[in-house]
């Protein structure tokens, strides 16, 4: 309190001359401040050159904040700044943001009116209902984006003619590196199917960004692969961490069914299955040989086994893992887990490769103390110079305002007194204000007219009536001197 009281009183010592060129300051020096942070501020332009709708915002600022990347919402827009715009713009068209507006149910069907034909009324809301089933698949895992085209059943018009059922056709876009399994297509279709009145499963066609058919039957094999796959990527992430790790598996399977007949022949016993001898002798006195052959033959025993294989039977199964070199050193654990995990056997031919190889990460810029502390000061800047302009000029005229706000207060407690003091004579005034100090008696006699506080006055002694004609009067230089006074 006292240096303050130090810097008013110097404040109040300095003439007119020296009080004015100090303001000017101040105000340039506010001018200044103010002018430095609009030109150091990046130029800012909306992103997109046309509104978006708002599940279209909303996906773009979800977004952007995911990418780290500062923006401002405005009215179906996102204000960014200009030197990024074109980047981000190239980096939301890979993305594959924002999708593109599709009516729901509501949007469809609210131009319906009483006058509205059935047959526009039936199409806006095929239109409806294919947005809405639109939006929810494009809220699933692995699905970038849909497309869904709804045929309704007919019904025949003619004797000759047949009904025609209800059928959908479904075009799905998946995130890259990613597979709809046939759990996940099989589900599509029931909830399509669920989705559009008299529509069944298997009239629902559904398509990859190829223009592939997902089919259920000749993609179990695939099920499993990936169902592998997953069990495999999972358990190395939580053993290893997220992202140290790349594991793909590959299948082959049989597509054919296959029966297989097997004959088994087995003698009774230990002998031999047929056994045959020969025996020859010379006479001497005939001079000729003698032949005998026998042959004996024995019990067989005979055995057929027919195995019938389905289509799908694994044939070979390959599992390659990519190790991110930088985080984990042993391959001998990793490869002992995926052998173990993924069933791998080599008399059937599996394979099973595990390398280490650095993987591409972004490059990470390191900042020291002093530039994460520019870059926190520098914006606030301005701000923090005109706060302390403020300051100071309310600290120069700290002192008119108090006398301003004692006055008022002054002048708001005096009033009621003086009404009621209004109708009296002078020395019933006079009588009333002599326990009051001479600031207080100021206050409450500058409510009364004239005649009346020139008549008490006269009624108070010379040293009195001085000091209250002091408070009634006092002069107060203004913080800012007039021209007049200036020159």
């Amino acid at each position: 309190m006292e240096s303050l009281a130090t810097w008013v009183g110097r404040w109040n010592a300095l003439n007119a001359r020296a009080r004015f060129a100090i303001g000017a300051v101040a105000l340039l020096a506010i001018l200044a401040s103010a002018a430095y942070g609009i030109v150091l501020h990046p130029a800012r332009s909306p992103l997109f050159a046309s509104p978006l709708y708002p599940g279209q915002l909303a996906e773009i600022e979800e977004q952007l904040a995911a990418w780290n990347v500062p923006f401002t919402p405005i009215d179906r827009n996102v204000v960014v700044a200009d030197g990024s715009r074109n980047r981000l713009l190239l980096r939301l068209a890979l993305a594959g943001l924002p999708h593109e507006h599709v009516a729901n149910s509501a949007e469809a069907l609210a131009g319906i009116g009483v006058l509205t034909p059935q047959s526009v009324v039936e199409a806006q809301t095929r239109v409806g209902l294919a947005g809405d089933i639109e939006r929810a698949l494009r809220g699933m895992r692995g699905v970038r984006d849909a497309r869904v085209i709804i045929a309704p059943a007919r019904r025949a018009s003619f004797a000759d003619e047949s009904a025609t059922p209800a059928t959908a056709s479904v075009r799905i876009r998946s995130i890259d590196g990613m597979q709809i399994d046939a759990n996940e297509a099989r589900g599509i279709r029931r909830f399509v199917a669920a989705s559009v009145p008299a529509l069944l499963p298997q009239r629902v066609t559904l398509l990859d960004d190829g223009g592939h058919a997902f089919d259920a039957v000749a993609s179990a094999g695939d099920v499993a692969s990936a169902r592998l796959q997953k069990t495999l990527q999972s358990a190395l992430d939580r053993a290893f961490g997220a992202g140290s790790t790349i594991v793909r598996v590959v299948e082959e399977r049989d597509p054919a069914t296959r029966t297989v007949s097997t004959l088994t022949r087995a003698p009774y016993g230990v002998a031999a299955l047929s056994e045959r001898t020969t025996s020859e002798s010379y006479r001497k006195g005939a001079l000729g040989y003698d032949r005998a052959s026998a042959q004996r033959e024995r019990g067989l025993a005979q055995r057929r086994v027919r195995e019938s294989f389905p289509a799908g039977v694994l044939r070979q199964r390959d599992v390659a893992v990519l190790v991110d070199a930088r985080r984990i050193a042993d391959l001998a654990a990793i490869r002992s887990l995926v052998r173990a995990a993924a069933g791998i056997d080599t008399r059937r031919g599996d394979r099973l490769v595990v390398e280490a190889l650095p993987f591409t990460q972004a490059p990470h810029i390191a900042r020291d103390g002093w530039w994460l502390a520019y870059g926190a000061i520098v914006p606030l800047l301005p701000t923090l110079v005109a706060l302390i302009a403020g300051l100071l000029v309310l600290r120069a005229m700290r002192s008119p305002f108090r006398w301003a706000a004692r006055t008022a207060l002054r002048a708001m407690r005096s009033r009621p007194n003086a009404r009621e003091i209004g109708g009296y004579a002078p020395t019933e005034l006079r009588g009333a204000l002599r326990d009051e100090p001479p600031h207080a008696a100021a206050a409450m006699m500058s409510a009364l007219p004239a005649a009346t506080v020139a008549a008490v006055l006269e009624l108070y002694p010379p040293e009195e009536r001085a000091a209250i004609l002091r408070n009634m009067a006092r002069t107060r230089s203004p913080l800012v001197p007039s021209a007049e006074e200036f020159f």
